[in-house]
């Protein structure tokens, strides 16, 4: 159901804020560990560059592509400067690209929907405006813990950077499983015209859906959001901001999910040239 630009903006930073805080805790624990972990004694004749490579372990856990740092604890004192990299979110820096990889996602999503919609859709059916909106501030949201390491799973709940959902969008706007489905957690039914994917992981699907309640035929159809984690059932959102709020934390991984990290720490540091 369709949300105003300013409800839009504020669900957004409102889950960058609590992104930033969670990570940033979790980082303070963290990155004393990449960064006092020591190497193995090197072979004879062999010399590596271990400041660069606990770099590279940081970047690997953030999925961030280089970091301009000396050290990981940089990352900490900088953090402002690293907004998008621990905040869940992602921004291409390249603005005329990101204009052009949504526009043509979006138009090629809305030719799928109005080639398979059913006849009573079919001609009025158009991408939300609401996940337009989104699409300009934002080209991907991660899921709860950091990109690389989560104990139950991991994904976005949109994305246009997996080219599995943005190389052949038309392929992906369909009914998701069956014409009708039941929301576990709330035990309601909806019955669905018609749906796109705008997100997926590991262990979880994130979907657009032309839907109302089967309880009520006569309520028009709208646009709302599935949070599809499989076996852990699926959730049905009106809104954005609603599916936001619900996204920030779901499955949020303990510190325990992070046991093994020195060992990580030691085995990139003895493998890695």
């Amino acid at each position: 159901m369709y949300s105003s630009a300013e409800e839009i903006f504020q669900a957004l930073e409102e889950f960058r804020a609590y992104r930033s805080s969670v990570n940033h805790t979790v980082l303070e624990k963290l990155i004393p560990v990449i960064e006092n972990t020591q190497p193995p004694r090197p072979s004879d004749g062999e010399t590596k560059d271990y400041q660069r490579l606990r770099r590279e372990f940081l970047e690997n856990l953030l999925q961030s592509g280089h970091l301009d740092i000396d050290k990981p604890s940089e990352l900490l004192e900088r953090w402002g400067d690293f907004k998008h990299t621990v905040d869940g979110t992602k921004v291409e820096a390249d603005e005329a690209l990101r204009i052009t990889t949504r526009e043509v996602f979006f138009s090629a999503v809305e030719a799928g929907l109005k080639e398979k919609s059913p006849e009573h859709a079919r001609e009025s059916i158009t991408v939300p405006p609401e996940l337009r909106l989104l699409a300009e501030q934002v080209d991907a949201i991660w899921g709860p813990g950091l990109a690389e390491w989560t104990c139950e799973f991991h994904g976005t709940f949109f994305s246009l950077q997996d080219p599995d959902l943005v190389d052949n969008p038309e392929i992906q706007a369909d009914v998701p499983w069956e014409p009708s489905f039941i929301d576990f957690e709330t035990s309601e039914e909806f019955e669905t015209a018609i749906g796109f994917q705008i997100g997926a992981g590991l262990g979880l699907e994130s979907w657009a859906i032309s839907s109302r309640n089967q309880d009520d035929s006569g309520q028009p159809w709208a646009w709302r959001y599935m949070i599809n984690r499989f076996e852990y059932g699926l959730r049905i959102f009106d809104t954005i901001p609603d599916a936001l709020s619900y996204f920030a934390s779901v499955d949020e991984p303990g510190m325990d999910c992070w046991y093994n990290i020195k060992g990580s720490v030691y085995e990139h540091l003895r493998c890695s040239i």
